[in-house]
C-alpha cells in the first residue's frame, strides 16, 4: 500500500490520513498469523529535512495458535506506531510504502508463547487430549530429566 505525498513538498507540512485496508497473512517463525478484519490506520506524516516521520495507531484482529492447546483464538491489537523514514532509502519521495511498517509493527507486537486464555491447560502429551475441553485418562509421570538415571538406579537395586 503507498501513500501518495506530493502535497507535502515543504519541510515542517504535515498530513492525516484514514484508511482501512485488507491485508495479507503473514508468517513468522514458522507461525501463521491471520488477519481477520481490515487493518484501521490513523496516522499523521511530518516531512523533516531527511525524512518522513509516521506516527499514529494501528488497530487490527489477529488469529493466533495458542502454544500450550493449539487451538486457533482472536487476539485484537491496537498499537501506537512511531516511525523514521529515511528519504535517502525510499525509491520515490512521492509515495510512501506502507506495507513494512505494519508487518514490521504487528510482528513486534507478539506475544512469544501466544496463549488462548491464562489458565489454558493445554493437550496431554499422551494421547494428544485437549485438556480444555476435558480431562483423559492417561497417567503422566512427571519426572525431572535431570534425575533419571537415579530413578533407573533405584529401579535396578530393587
Amino acid at each position: 500500500m503507498f501513500i501518495n505525498l506530493s502535497d507535502l513538498k515543504e519541510i515542517g507540512s504535515r498530513k492525516q490520513v484514514s484508511l482501512e485496508l485488507k491485508f495479507h497473512n503473514l508468517e513468522f517463525v514458522n507461525r501463521e498469523i491471520e488477519i481477520k478484519d481490515p487493518i484501521k490506520l490513523d496516522l499523521e506524516i511530518f516531512n523533516t529535512s531527511d525524512s518522513f516521520v509516521v506516527e499514529g495507531k494501528l488497530k487490527a484482529n489477529l488469529i493466533l495458535s495458542c502454544s500450550r492447546c493449539l487451538q486457533k483464538y482472536s487476539s485484537p491489537i491496537e498499537l501506537d506506531i512511531s516511525e523514521d523514514v529515511s528519504k535517502s532509502e525510499m525509491e520515490d519521495e512521492e509515495e510512501l510504502y506502507l506495507d513494512e511498517i505494519i508487518v514490521d509493527n504487528i510482528i513486534l507486537s507478539l506475544p512469544m508463547k501466544p496463549l488462548c486464555s491464562d489458565d489454558c491447560k493445554g493437550i496431554c502429551p499422551e494421547c494428544g487430549q485437549d485438556l480444555n475441553e476435558g480431562e483423559c485418562d492417561c497417567e503422566v509421570e512427571a519426572l525431572d530429566p535431570r534425575l533419571a538415571k537415579l530413578k533407573d538406579f533405584y529401579d535396578n537395586n530393587d
